[in-house]
């Protein structure tokens, strides 16, 4: 089986040149990446396809260890729904707060949130080791 590669180039695909293909791996990725930056409703026929991260986006109130266990349960409950290729998951959401130089103002910087998320399982037809890391910029206000 093929599996498309994600950003689509349409412009591409009009003009007849062959569409961008990706590893059984890659396809799994891209589709957790969809899953984290999604949010809630984004998909009309699956409202529950997404992750808490944008409810939580600018809210003030939360903890971080309150914002770490939602984000982890939402990613959870998501991608053990919509992501059936992977088995015995294990899931890690962690917030840092880190300081970004801001290009245009020498030395300026911008206090920001990064939530760096592992998922790790199996894959159930191989049976192999798969693990997935990313780091996202979230909160550009301070806490």
């Amino acid at each position: 089986m093929k599996y498309i590669k994600l950003p689509i180039n349409f412009s591409d695909l009009v003009n007849g040149k062959p569409r961008e293909e990706c590893s059984y791996e890659e396809s799994i990725a891209q589709y957790l990446m969809m899953m984290i930056t999604s949010r809630y409703g984004e998909i009309v026929s699956r409202s529950d396809f997404g992750s808490a991260i944008w409810e939580l986006e600018f809210n003030q109130i939360v903890r971080v260890y309150e914002w770490e266990e939602k984000v982890q349960k939402s990613l959870e409950d998501t991608i053990a729904k919509y992501e059936s290729r992977l088995s015995d998951l294990k899931i890690d959401v962690s917030l840092t707060q880190i300081d970004t130089d801001l290009n245009y103002s020498e030395g300026t910087t911008q206090v920001r949130k990064q939530a760096t998320i592992s998922v790790e399982g199996k894959i159930k037809h191989s049976g192999t080791r798969f693990m997935f890391n990313t780091q996202l910029l979230v909160s550009p206000l301070s806490q």
